[in-house]
């Protein structure tokens, strides 16, 4: 049901074209960030380097949307009202990057009970993509933007071309979009290397009972211990470097499994990327004919290619065994190997001289819209239309090893002919490879054994619906108007496959030398749905009812999947004067699990983990966590008091385990409500604002931590006797982790609440020009988290990404020609450190290191409009050049990119 935004019930934040193209973003998703309900959503910062090699096969490079930090999968996305095509495998979150960014003519953020009335997966709420439409003539721009240090270049060029014809009755219009972005390395910001990045670790000299001493500490030059870049070989009581001397070792934490310093292997080394290589290509075709009022045709089509490119951290060997007649071999090594009566030695290293592993995503998305709408009387219309979506996912993983290759080539023997080293198999092609130092490996060795695999994915949707709207004023009416309605059905087919290469699945190395061995799968679930709504204005322009209206939302659906769901709404707006509005609703949102959670077979994965029953690590839970671990360890005949990492041999390997879906799951429930106020004061012409509080309680939540975060939460709840111990495997007489289980589980709550307000300001001053203030802020009172029924509750307020104060200040001011816009993103600084680790623990760390840097990003902009046809502009984001506070995330909340320029300029020979 339309209504104007003053009668509309659930609080909507409009953002539109024009604030796009000031902002000076032309990604999409880091512009959202400025909205209070999306600050946690993943932009490329987020799917790049590092951050992509602790996620699946074909996500580099993902944008996708967080309403209220409940997860992407609980933010429902369209397009025009309509669902959109996933951008990843086994998911139903829409990647941002396939939808034009000149092509949006508005974005609402929603928030409230979404699920009645747009669908499934809205228990956050609903961001709508409103796009523009009816274009007649030929419009373009072009943008060009660099950082101020020379790098991190961006490229992005539209052109639109529309034509009128039968009179108005019909239109099409042509869209093309390109934009390039550069990558970023970590390497490339002094502030962010090996001697400048600061890590905070447990200190071994830890004493609570000492003033000043603090358990967490900021250290730099940190290490993984036990591994080098150079090579670590353990011959009796000595250890060498892979040059042949004497290894230097870090100092180690014992209590983090980390070393400081020395010959291990630098942790920053792993960073990788912070921006991807992109390049996105988009072709919209939009086109509609209007026969009658009774018949109006309307079709879309879209394909975007997305191509992107990131690189994270190196390879390794853990361990590679090598014979002793391998001509390599340091002769102070081989001397101590043969003194010890081996045959052979085995060596820890980090290879920094392999090129890094990547990955290259290639996404293509097509989309078709074919609808038909009409008025059957003054007093209804329908709507049919019928949506289709396919997002292929060429995914390549860069400088992968093959396995048999990469063992040929390290079995090394000298040839007797020429004397030279030579591979053992004497294989065509191979070249030997040479592990013992820093930088020995031949690249001409590289074409033998590193090989790029390609794995595919497919996923599709069809949506047909239907719908009735209109007013019942033909039977009968209200004394504020007649009750409007709107009701309808809609069958939604949804399917999902991935493909990974054979080399990928069958050559691994080594088992910890990869995050992820992907297995096939796929899964398909249909689910036919039926909703209503209706909306009765009691009074209207009467006294003390400006206007006074009720309302309802209901939804049935049957899953294929998890049988049958509902969802239904309540609302009310109350005007008493003009002025003043007050709004609220009430209601019940579902989500369906995606098809990954259902379907994904079990594979195989790894983890390096820091054991939450460390010595060091037992202060930093629940209250449950130091008996519980106590229990655990002395119940497997570990040794409780010298549990530490240092007496750990798995403590710096990658752990094996499995990840799976659930076919158990069933749907997810909240229970949502909002209440706010709008003032529109008629003393002040041009004055907008709105106060909104939400709140929203999550039910049998689908929860799929990590594999840290298991073992964290096995023994931080009441008891031992939990999904989650259940999930990770212990060696019998030590205690040590030797495997786990991911698995989803419906076992977790969630509950959020905030206030929030959006503020809008515009007036004319004549000679002095014209002005456009907005102001949007958020106010987050609870963000929490129950891993499991019955367990401690989690606060995440302040946590990462979940400031508790944050607010977005545009002004704009125009006079003839000259537009100057101005943007100021704050919000609080948010905590290191969790709740669980810092409540009743005073001297965890320095209070001076208990919350990173608040974010204060100014970003300015000027345009001249040289004609009514033409423009140029330029800008400055992040203007005073704001640095991140070391730590070991490195957008924590500011972005590491720097101070930003950019320059462009659109033409527009077109009317709309």
């Amino acid at each position: 049901i339309r209504r104007p935004d003053y009668e509309a019930p659930n609080p909507i934040v409009s953002l539109d074209a024009a604030t796009l193209e000031r902002s000076g973003n032309t990604n999409v998703t880091t512009f959202l960030q400025r909205v209070p309900a999306l600050t946690n959503s993943l932009d490329s910062t987020r799917t790049a380097g590092r951050s992509q090699a602790d996620g699946a096969v074909g996500q580099v490079g993902l944008n996708l949307l967080d309403l209220r930090g409940l997860g992407p999968n609980r933010t429902l996305v369209l397009v025009n009202g309509r669902r959109h095509v996933a951008g990843q495998a086994d998911s139903a979150a829409v990647d941002i990057n396939a939808i034009p960014t000149d092509l949006i003519e508005r974005i609402d953020v929603l928030t409230g009970g979404a699920s009645a009335v747009y669908g499934a997966d809205g228990v956050s709420g609903v961001v709508n993509f409103i796009m523009k439409r009816d274009f007649d003539g030929i419009s373009a721009r072009s943008q060009f933007g660099i950082s101020d240090r020379g790098d991190a270049g961006n490229r992005f060029a539209s052109i639109v071309a529309g034509r009128n014809f039968a009179a108005g009755r019909g239109n099409l219009t042509l869209a093309y979009e390109y934009n390039a972005d550069d990558p970023l390395a970590n390497d490339d910001r002094d502030y962010l290397a090996l001697a400048r990045r600061q890590f905070f670790v447990n200190a071994d000299s830890y004493d609570p009972t000492r003033p000043g001493s603090y358990q967490q500490v900021p250290v730099t030059d940190l290490r993984y211990p036990y591994g080098s870049n150079q090579g670590y070989i353990t011959i009796g009581n000595q250890i060498f470097r892979g040059d042949g001397a004497i290894y230097t070792p870090g100092r180690n934490l014992v209590n983090d499994g980390y070393s400081i310093g020395g010959d291990d292997t630098p942790v920053a080394g792993y960073i990788g990327d912070i921006f991807p290589r992109t390049r996105r290509h988009a072709v919209n075709l939009l086109g509609h004919f209007d026969a009658s009022d009774a018949f109006k045709l309307s079709a879309e089509g879209k394909f975007v290619q997305n191509t992107v490119t990131t690189f994270g951290g190196y390879g390794g060997n853990y361990p590679a065994t090598i014979a002793l007649d391998n001509p390599f071999i340091p002769a102070t090594i081989l001397a101590a190997a043969r003194a010890n009566g081996l045959t052979a030695i085995d060596v820890n290293r980090n290879n920094f001289d392999i090129p890094r592993r990547g990955e290259e995503d290639r996404r293509r998305t097509w989309r078709g819209v074919v609808d038909a709408t009409g008025r059957i009387s003054d007093h209804a219309s329908y709507d049919v239309s019928y949506t289709y979506g396919r997002t292929d996912v060429r995914a390549t993983k860069l400088n992968d090893r093959l396995a048999d290759r990469f063992t040929a080539a390290l079995d090394v023997v000298r040839d007797p002919a020429t004397g030279q080293p030579v591979c053992r198999s004497r294989a065509a092609g191979c070249v030997p490879v040479n592990l013992f130092g820093g930088t020995t490996v031949d690249p001409a060795s590289f074409a033998y054994y590193l090989s790029n695999p390609v794995n595919d994915a497919r996923i599709e949707q069809q949506v047909v619906n239907a719908s009735l709207t209109g007013d019942f004023g033909q039977v009968f009416r209200l004394p504020g108007g007649p009750v409007q309605f709107a009701a309808g059905g809609e069958y939604r087919k949804e399917s999902s496959r991935f493909r990974p290469a054979d080399d990928l699945v069958n050559n691994r190395f080594y088992q910890y030398d990869e995050y992820i061995i992907p297995t096939p799968s796929s899964g398909r679930f249909d689910v036919w749905e039926a909703f209503g709504e209706v909306n009765a204005p009691i009074l209207k322009d009467v006294p003390f009812a400006q206007v006074l209206s009720v309302g309802a939302a209901g939804r049935y659906s049957d899953y294929s999947t998890i049988g049958s769901t509902r969802a239904y709404q309540f609302n009310g707006v109350w005007a008493p004067i003009r002025d003043i509005s007050v709004r609220g609703s009430y209601g019940r949102s579902v989500r369906a699990p995606n098809i990954g959670e259902i379907f994904r077979p079990a594979t195989g994965t790894s983890n390096f983990f820091s054991d939450p029953c460390y010595v060091g690590n037992r202060g930093n839970g629940t209250q449950y966590r130091v008996a519980n671990c106590q229990s655990l360890i002395a119940g497997l005949g570990g040794n409780v008091a010298a549990f530490t990492a240092a007496n750990n041999p798995n403590a710096t390997i990658f752990i094996p385990g499995t990840v799976q879906g659930n076919p158990d799951l069933r749907a997810e429930v909240a229970r949502t409500w909002t209440a706010g106020v709008v003032l529109r004061p008629r003393f002040v012409p041009g004055l907008d604002i709105a106060f909104d509080w939400y709140d929203i309680r999550l039910k049998d939540a689908i929860n799929q931590p990590d594999a840290n975060v298991i073992a964290q939460l096995c023994v931080d709840q009441p008891s031992l006797d939990n999904v989650y111990c259940r999930a990770i495997s212990r060696q019998r007489g030590t205690g040590f982790i030797d495997g786990f289980v991911v698995q989803p589980q419906n076992v977790a709550a969630f509950r959020t609440a905030g206030l929030e307000m959006n503020a809008s300001y515009r007036f004319d001053t004549g000679r002095y020009g014209k002005f456009d203030l907005r102001l949007v802020g958020g106010y987050l009172h609870r963000l929490e988290q129950v891993a499991t029924p019955g367990a401690a509750v989690e606060n995440n307020v302040d946590a990462l990404f979940r400031p508790r104060f944050n607010a977005n200040f545009s002004p704009t001011w125009s006079l003839d020609a000259i537009t100057v816009s101005y943007n100021l993103r704050w919000q609080n600084g948010v905590r290191r450190f969790s709740r669980f680790a810092t409540d009743d623990n005073p001297s965890l760390v320095d209070p001076r290191y208990f919350r990173y840097k608040a974010l204060w990003q100014h970003d300015l902009q000027l345009q001249i409009a040289a004609t009514d046809a033409f423009a140029f502009y330029g800008g400055v984001n992040n203007l005073t050049d704001q640095k991140p506070d070391i730590g070991f995330e490195t957008n924590v909340p500011i972005s590491p990119l720097g101070r930003y320029l950019y320059a462009g300029a659109k033409v527009n020979f077109g009317r709309r």
